[in-house]
């Protein structure tokens, strides 16, 4: 197969990182020049709203706490929500002088945080400052956990986690020596993992701090989410796509299932489809794959490219998982449809 792309957009700058919004109905790319790319994901036949963002890069772009919208931060100090419609940027914080390292929003709308170096702060739902507090170290990533209610930070030598109803900002602490980066919850809260600066996986269990390690992998984790249900944590950072089983007990003892991998390429993006068994992965070369759970032979809808720039930056299903949106360093934006698939298998 050549490839099953359904539209395909190439702008002058690279595409740092995509993003869709909690309601699924729009993804937003953040570039390189400081602007972003709005794409309607319920209509594959619209063109992209243009949108000025920094003055300088994204740094963070993430789904904001309100369901349709984003947030970004940047390397011009300033924290700004979007808002696809009408296709607004509001600044809603600016720390003078500092980059902006990481952005997260509550899924229950009540509170946003933002990153500088060692200073993290929270906001409430009226943008008004919640806490401000000084971290070990600087944040490696911020994200707040399935029901809202407590904010979960990596740094150096672990995580810290502040519950957003107490009276003041004292963290519980997770701990494990070395340079943690991004940090995700299981679907269920019980447990999170943190990627690592040694191209590794750390994580605890919750209720007991018992902890979990997944090693093994040829580059740092970029990416990662889980599958469907949560039966698999799906991870970038090798040749293959690694999943590490979540369900029947967890990940302990067990190897993790592998999907793909040939040719010596590192997968650098994964997109579990957000309702089937399916993992969609992009790679260091522009490939970008959909590869089942159960073991059929992946299916490749993107092939490789020979430029140097051409690494896949961010990956993205809309809410009905019958879109796929692709971003690559070179400036391209890529739509698979789950109809340009199927008739380009039918070709095949």
């Amino acid at each position: 197969m050549t490839n099953a792309i359904h539209r395909r957009w190439t702008f002058d700058t690279p595409v740092l990182s995509l993003a869709v919004n909690r309601n699924g109905d729009w993804v937003a790319a953040a570039m390189a020049d400081g602007s972003a790319r709005l794409f309607d994901a319920q209509d594959a036949a619209a063109e992209p709203k243009a949108l000025h963002l920094h003055d300088g890069i994204s740094l963070c772009l993430r789904p904001d706490a309100d369901v349709h919208a984003f947030l970004s931060s940047g390397d011009d100090s300033k924290t700004v929500i979007i808002d696809p419609v009408p296709g607004t940027a509001t600044v809603i914080a600016d720390r003078k002088n500092a980059w902006i390292d990481h952005v997260a929003g509550a899924v229950d709308g009540k509170h946003r945080a933002f990153s500088a170096g060692k200073k993290l702060t929270v906001l409430d739902d009226a943008g008004q400052e919640k806490f401000t507090t000084t971290l070990p170290s600087s944040a490696g990533g911020l994200v707040f956990s399935p029901n809202g209610k407590r904010l979960a930070v990596s740094h150096y030598n672990g995580v810290s986690l502040y519950w957003m109803n107490a009276k003041d900002a004292t963290p519980a602490k997770l701990e494990w020596k070395g340079s943690h980066l991004d940090v995700i919850w299981t679907p269920d809260g019980k447990a999170l993992l943190t990627s690592l600066q040694e191209n590794a996986l750390h994580g605890w269990q919750l209720s007991d701090n018992k902890e979990m390690r997944m090693q093994g992998y040829a580059a740092k984790v970029r990416s990662m989410a889980f599958s469907a249900r949560g039966k698999y944590l799906v991870t970038s950072g090798a040749e293959q796509i690694i999943c590490w089983p979540f369900s029947g007990g967890g990940p302990w003892g067990k190897p993790p299932l592998t999907l793909g991998g040939t040719d010596n390429r590192l997968v650098t993006q994964v997109a579990p489809h957000p309702k089937d068994d399916m993992i969609a992965a992009g790679y260091n070369d522009g490939m970008v794959v959909l590869a089942p759970l159960d073991g059929r032979m992946e299916i490749m809808i993107a092939p490789p490219v020979s430029a140097a720039n051409a690494p896949v930056t961010g990956l993205v299903w809309n809410r009905d998982g019958d879109a796929l949106y692709a971003a690559t360093e070179s400036g391209t934006v890529m739509l698979f449809t789950i109809e340009s698939v199927r008739k380009a298998v039918v070709q095949s």
